[in-house]
């Protein structure tokens, strides 16, 4: 599981899950929520609508997609602060 942000000037931000279905994605329900003026942490809960992720030996669904949202808003908090 991973995430990247990258900010866009004015318009919010890019945010790219991996691991979250057969090929990386974007997030785009937070990304669409970021735009329209929402909090990281709303903008965070939102990272994983969408998404299908697999359930292996390593995490289940359930716990990536808990991941995918804890890990967008570390991500987008570091974002912010640069």
């Amino acid at each position: 599981m991973a995430v990247a942000v990258v900010s866009r000037s004015g318009h919010g931000a890019a945010i790219a899950l991996a691991n979250m279905g057969a090929t990386a994605m974007r997030a785009t329900a937070a990304e669409q929520a970021l735009a329209g003026g929402a909090s990281i942490d709303e903008a965070a809960a939102l990272a994983a609508e969408g998404t299908e992720p697999s359930s292996d030996h390593a995490a289940s669904a359930d716990f990536r997609k808990h991941l995918a949202r804890v890990l967008t808003r570390r991500a987008l908090e570091a974002a912010s602060s640069r």
